[in-house]
């Protein structure tokens, strides 16, 4: 490998505990004290050897930096990770134009040849390069983010997969929703009917019902990711017909509602980023139109998983799917926050994220649920 794995405070503790030993007298008159301190440097030497660090990493996008969203939040969490560990970082931006699976698995193995300590990618796209390229290098640990990958026909022992509960942030996403609307009815603005973004929908009928069991959702479909114009006349649609509060899952088209809101004044929900502190910077007039926002926290769920790693209890070789509980998804809270949703609004917050985290209220998810049951379930806030 370029640097390899290295195992921390091992060889020190060991010359540290001969440099410190006791003559015979001393070691006589306390040895059952010596006995103590032997065991307990073996079990701090045994738990130093478990720690693993590493010296160089590099981390791969789909894309390129600044989308804002998931692979920002990535970079950052590899940038901590460098920050944190001394370790050397190369960011490698495959681009927006490039989506030929056979170049990425191509640029992937040159970088695995390189010999990087660890590899941190993801996003739904990198799926099958990284099936491909990572059991040929099971010497380099993968750390892989918002992919599902499929690891019951793929042996990837050197790989770590999540993804997340879009279904858990688009119900907190409608706790907040309910709590501030005064019409009783919200906006909902969703690009392609498929199952991810249906989640987000689910999640958020489900969250604004448990606040108001009467409460009514417009739904609309850009079948865009990019079109802000159409999702803006979506928008204003709702907002004509009554709705105060409207939450997108469609991308970049979303800027298109959070100009609606802005123009007709009511609400909205930010999605995929940091919405509030986005606007902050660049147009005041709409980071005042949101409310919150909610989004993968992809930043934390890297650490966390890479501090596992460290741990030696990081369970590769598997995938996992985080959420609210483990803060890997869920609302944003901020100065902007705390400035624009009143207490007792983020106290039903808090309260709904204790009862998730808990179990208590497990949300439904459209992953699995079929087009017939999901339109079943619109039709309840129609």
């Amino acid at each position: 490998m370029k640097k390899s794995l290295a195992l921390l405070l091992g060889a020190s503790m060991v010359v540290s505990l001969a440099a410190c030993g006791g003559s015979k007298e001393e070691t006589t008159a306390t040895g059952t004290e010596a006995a103590g301190t032997e065991t307990e440097a073996a079990e701090a030497e045994e738990t130093a050897a478990e720690v693993k660090t590493i010296e160089d990493l590099v981390i791969v996008l789909p894309n390129v930096r600044g989308d804002g969203g998931t692979h920002d939040l990535a970079c950052r969490a590899a940038e901590q990770i460098a920050a944190d560990t001394g370790a050397e970082l190369k960011i490698v931006e495959l681009g927006t134009g490039v989506t030929d699976s056979a170049k990425w698995e191509a640029a992937m193995m040159d970088l695995c040849e390189e010999g990087y300590d660890m590899v941190i990618t993801g996003g739904s796209l990198m799926k099958d390069t990284i099936q491909t390229v990572a059991p040929e290098y099971p010497e380099i640990p993968f750390i892989c983010y918002d992919v599902a990958l499929d690891f019951d026909t793929v042996d990837m022992p050197n790989v770590y997969s999540m993804d997340f509960h879009q279904n858990e942030a688009g119900y907190m996403a409608g706790v907040v929703a309910a709590s501030m609307t005064e019409s009783n009815y919200i906006g909902f603005v969703g690009a392609t009917k498929i199952p991810t973004i249906y989640d987000f929908l689910i999640g958020y009928m489900e969250g604004a019902q448990a606040v108001n069991p009467d409460i009514k959702v417009a739904v609309a479909w850009t079948n865009d990711y990019n079109d802000a114009t159409l999702a803006k006349e979506l928008a204003l649609a709702q907002i004509s017909d009554g709705a105060d509060v409207v939450f997108p899952a469609c991308g970049n088209a979303g800027a298109g509602v959070y100009e609606a809101a802005r123009d007709r004044e009511v609400w909205a929900i930010g999605n995929d980023q940091d919405v509030a502190t986005k606007y902050a910077s660049s147009d005041e007039t709409i980071q005042k139109r949101i409310l919150a926002s909610v989004m993968k926290k992809v930043d934390n769920a890297v650490l966390n998983a890479f501090n596992k790693y460290q741990e030696g209890t990081l369970p590769f070789g598997t995938q996992e799917t985080v959420g609210v509980a483990e803060d890997g998804a869920g609302l944003v809270k901020n100065e902007y926050y705390e400035q624009t949703v009143p207490e007792d609004v983020r106290n039903v917050v808090s309260e709904y994220e204790q009862k998730i985290a808990s179990g208590e209220i497990e949300v439904s998810t459209a992953i699995g649920m079929s087009a017939e049951d999901i339109e079943a379930k619109i039709n309840t806030v129609q």
